[in-house]
């Protein structure tokens, strides 16, 4: 299970709204998760896992873009 779901949605760059959005949950189901009020189902949670993945392979896969452009890095 997720252990602080709130670190890995704000790594994401993701609010509440975005992963309601694209889950299909309510958003306060995900703020309940957050603050473990509640416990996201399996599906919720395989959801709720997959749209934050992607979302931090993408923002990685940018860094590494940045990273790799010598003229980007200045020192």
């Amino acid at each position: 299970m997720i252990q602080d779901l709130r670190e890995l949605r704000l790594m994401a760059g993701l609010t509440q709204c975005d992963v309601a959005k694209e889950t299909g949950l309510d958003r306060s189901k995900i703020s309940l998760a957050e603050h473990q009020y509640v416990e996201l189902r399996p599906e919720e949670h395989a959801a709720v896992q997959k749209v934050l993945l992607e979302r931090i392979e993408t923002r990685a896969a940018q860094f590494r873009d940045v990273l790799s452009d010598k003229k980007a890095i200045v020192v």
